[in-house]
């Protein structure tokens, strides 16, 4: 079985953020390293990626500045998802407080808002902060959205994943294809794991070669990588790590016999027409480690306290061990 690789892209602005340094990744020096920095990436390994766009942001800076946003994506044909953050049209903070006719609203607006811009279907949905529930499968199903990856059991609102049972592989939910965002354990203390999705941002190239081989090991079917239109310029600033990661990724898949980038109308496709998209049998969860967890720490010293912490804690503790030793023998 071929493994299928899906590049997702959340494309959205924080909540008091603005698309120009969220979504177009517009640095102080003039450069942009946004969606479409992602695309030309993509592009150069011939990929194209799912971007997931959050249109509900008209009711902050405007129709126009998010259709221009739907229509650079659409016209170097990558695809365009819907996103749904609803707060800022319709005050509801996220999909899962909302009763199934007025999902069906929320989610009917941003569905013909990105068909109005590009002439097509909108075929795939994710949930913003992965706050969908069965409502939503329900409501998707009505509106003729034909697939959702909104499931993301290592998400702590991910209501789905409390409501139906997810072996990590993609599957049929109330008619539609489910794409979870992978997630894998990266590291297991007696019976509790330490579980991670799989995003260009928190994991290393590292642990991202150990989940393919893995996935391909156990015929996951699919994996879905996650990343976002501000990956790149989070903080105003280019992070070449992160640009120099996502194309090393790319490199690597396209080593692997039997692994390759697919978009989501593709695996749909493969999935609509043979009706399944893995064997069944024992949920796909990979396993990266304490070991590749602690390296990718120390590659990410500076890059957040959390980091920072984790990679010298280890040698900071070994040492200081070291030197209660040391005094001990020394009085002896």
């Amino acid at each position: 079985m071929t493994l299928s690789v899906l590049v997702t892209i959340d494309t959205e602005s924080y909540s008091q953020g603005h698309p120009d340094q969220h979504i177009w990744g517009r640095t102080a020096d003039g450069q942009e390293h946004g969606i479409r920095a992602i695309m030309d990436i993509l592009e150069r390994h011939g990929v194209r990626g799912t971007f997931y766009v959050n249109v509900y942001e008209a009711g902050r800076h405007g129709e126009e500045a998010l259709r221009e946003v739907v229509r650079a994506i659409d016209e170097r044909g990558h695809e365009v998802g819907l996103h749904t953050h609803p707060r800022d049209l319709y005050g509801v903070e996220k999909l899962t407080r909302a009763d199934v006719p007025r999902q069906m609203e929320i989610l009917a607006w941003g569905q013909h808002f990105i068909e109005a811009a590009t002439g097509k279907p909108v075929l795939a949905h994710r949930a913003g902060a992965f706050a969908a529930n069965l409502k939503t499968i329900e409501a998707l199903g009505k509106l003729g959205v034909e697939v959702d990856a909104s499931l993301s059991p290592a998400w702590f609102e991910s209501h789905l994943a409390r409501e139906v049972e997810s072996g990590n592989r993609p599957m049929s939910l109330g008619g539609l294809l489910e794409l979870p965002v992978t997630y894998y354990v990266q590291a297991r203390l007696g019976s509790r794991e330490f579980q991670r999705m799989i995003d260009i941002e928190a994991c290393s190239l590292r642990e991202l070669k150990t989940i393919v081989r893995q996935a391909q090991a156990q015929e996951a079917g699919a994996i879905n990588l996650l990343m976002h239109s501000h990956s790149f310029a989070l903080a105003g600033a280019h992070d070449r790590t992160l640009v120099k990661r996502l194309d090393a990724f790319l490199r690597f898949l396209a080593t692997q016999p039997g692994a390759q980038a697919t978009t989501t109308a593709q695996f749909f496709e493969q999935w609509r027409t043979t009706g399944t998209t893995a064997p069944v049998g024992q949920p796909f969860v990979p396993y990266t480690g304490w070991w590749t967890t602690y390296l990718r720490t120390v590659e990410s010293i500076g890059r957040g306290w959390k980091n920072t912490a984790a990679a010298l804690a280890p040698p900071i503790a070994l040492a200081a061990l070291a030197a209660a030793a040391g005094a001990l023998y020394r009085s002896a």
